[in-house]
């Protein structure tokens, strides 16, 4: 498979970013899976992956998962606190921006309940992904991602029901 480095970088770099963002909360993690992601396919372009938007995806996504394992247990061992979220550390804002801040806190930890599988389906279909295509990366049948997804969207929903009585 030829690609055209340049093009791929300029149509996938900054979705993917964003996508890891979301999936890991750790804006750092993100630019280096995207960056992962990016010297692998400059390093072993894929031979048999027909849709390079979601192999990159699916590298990204295993390289910030991995990462985030070999932290937690590297924190585990070490009995480390967890760091703080820069968020709670943000000076006090105007009512909006606060609420705005609760909010994306909330969904944040909501979606950090949820199951791996159920959270890397839901965020990968929020950036567009087709089933086929989620099930290729989590290695699940089209079927299963329809179960997974709807899985999660419904703990998500009830892990956020509370918070959203809370705050109207």
């Amino acid at each position: 498979m030829t690609v055209d480095l340049e093009a791929a970088f300029e149509a996938y770099h900054a979705p993917l970013h964003r996508y890891v963002a979301k999936l890991t909360g750790d804006p750092d993690l993100a630019a280096d899976a995207a960056q992962e992601a990016f010297v692998r396919l400059t390093q072993r372009p894929p031979r048999h992956f027909g849709n390079l938007r979601a192999w990159l995806y699916t590298v990204a996504t295993n390289y910030a998962l991995d990462t985030l394992k070999v932290s937690r247990r590297r924190m585990k061992l070490l009995g480390d606190a967890p760091e703080r979220s820069p968020v709670a550390d943000a000076e006090a804002a105007p009512d909006l921006e606060l609420e705005r801040r609760e909010r994306r806190d909330a969904v944040r930890a909501a979606l950090n309940r949820l199951r791996e599988r159920e959270r890397v389906a839901l965020l990968m279909r929020a950036e567009g992904f087709s089933y086929k295509e989620v099930g290729k990366a989590l290695g699940v049948s089209v079927n299963s991602v329809g179960v997974i997804a709807a899985r999660g969207l419904r703990k998500l929903a009830a892990a956020l029901e509370p918070q959203e009585s809370q705050l109207v």
